[in-house]
């Protein structure tokens, strides 16, 4: 028996759980956006008045929605891909796969940069959004923690992509 299989069940069920926390967090936000959007329109039809708040939070929601949503369908392998690989030779495919999730870790890396650099400049010049007074930084900081999970994310699945292509290799000899 491989010492792996505990290791790995327990990061699957950690996997699992920090998804149902995305999840149910995305789904909170989701609800909350639908009813501040439907209120705001209530008061401009009904008032002749809006709520000068609604379109600034429901915009930094919006950004926090696609975010946790991208770490959600990376999870899932939900992203939009290619399939494209199913035409080449197993081998040839696993190894596209892998320098494709290589790639992918470069890509998250200049994006964990980029936010971290974005979120601390923000915070650091206390730069405020107009109608709420929501320091800019909190609605960026979702930048630099969904590359963090994504990185993560793209380590486990390379990881498992090695694994598997290792496999296959010692399976032909």
């Amino acid at each position: 028996m491989s010492t792996t299989a505990p290791q790995t069940s327990f990061i699957r069920r950690l996997e699992d759980w920090f998804a149902r926390i995305i999840g149910g967090f995305i789904g909170i936000l989701l609800g909350l956006m639908v009813i501040i959007v439907f209120s705001n329109v209530i008061a401009r039809y009904f008032l002749n008045s809006s709520l000068a708040w609604s379109e600034e939070l429901s915009r930094f929601m919006l950004i926090w929605l696609a975010f946790l949503g991208s770490i959600l369908a990376y999870i899932k392998n939900e992203h939009l891909g290619l399939d494209l690989l199913i035409f080449l030779p197993k081998r040839t495919a696993m190894i596209i796969r892998i320098v494709a999730n290589l790639l992918a870790l470069v890509a998250l890396g200049v994006l964990l940069w980029g936010g971290w650099a974005i979120t601390a400049h923000t915070m650091e010049t206390g730069w405020t959004s107009p109608a709420l007074s929501i320091p800019y930084g909190i609605v960026y900081l979702v930048v630099p923690f969904s590359a963090v999970m994504l990185l993560l994310q793209g380590v486990l699945k390379l990881t498992e992509l090695v694994r598997a292509f290792a496999i296959e290799i010692k399976g032909e000899h």
